[in-house]
């Protein structure tokens, strides 16, 4: 893999989590309409309060675990957790509204509660994140784990600052749009679900 594929594969398995509806979005929304991008800041800093740590523990027990054998697993269920992602994606888009709902005023507070009892996001970075670890540090060492995470956690600040915003401003994504944009995100985890099985079979 060349340093160009890898940064398209972050990026693209990032946006198909990160830019999904759910309940860091939902809560965003509802927060953003009265305290405006800020609030996508903070729901996005304590997102990353809990995602950083779990990185760094990640990184650090991955060493021990880069045999081929461990790697064809890693890429496997990682490309079933997507495959997986993509059919409740395909699912979801029969209902794409967002509906706000009230939350605490503490942003930073919801983004860390949010985070942490996610089920979807720790399986996410044990399945899917863990085999970006590797292919990071098969390519650059752990600096390249840093440079992942990086090209990983601009997107959330840059996804629930806008939607913050956008919710505070009064305007929506329309319904047609935002199928499209479920629809096309879906297909690209699709693509890298099967890509990582077929690396996964193929090692």
């Amino acid at each position: 893999m060349d340093l160009t594929s890898w940064i398209l594969e972050v990026q693209v398995i990032t946006a198909s989590g990160a830019l999904s509806p759910g309940p860091l979005t939902i809560a965003t929304a509802s927060s953003g309409v009265k305290e405006g991008w800020k609030s996508g800041f903070l729901v996005a800093l304590g997102h990353m309060f809990v995602e950083l740590p779990l990185v760094l523990l990640l990184t650090f027990g991955v060493l021990s675990m880069l045999s081929n054998e461990v790697k064809s697993l890693l890429s496997f269920l990682g490309g079933v957790v997507l495959l997986f992602f993509a059919f409740l994606q395909f699912k979801s888009l029969r209902n794409t509204e967002l509906k706000i709902f009230s939350t605490t005023k503490n942003s930073l507070f919801v983004g860390s509660l949010l985070t942490a009892f996610n089920p979807y996001f720790i399986i996410w970075w044990l399945t899917v994140g863990t085999k970006l670890i590797i292919d990071s540090i098969s390519l650059f060492s752990f600096q390249g784990v840093f440079l992942m995470y990086l090209l990983h956690v601009w997107m959330d600040f840059a996804w629930l600052i806008l939607v913050a915003y956008t919710f505070y401003k009064g305007s929506k994504m329309s319904n047609s749009t935002l199928r499209i944009a479920l629809l096309l995100l879906g297909l690209l985890m699709v693509y890298f679900g099967v890509k990582f099985i077929y690396d996964a079979i193929t090692v």
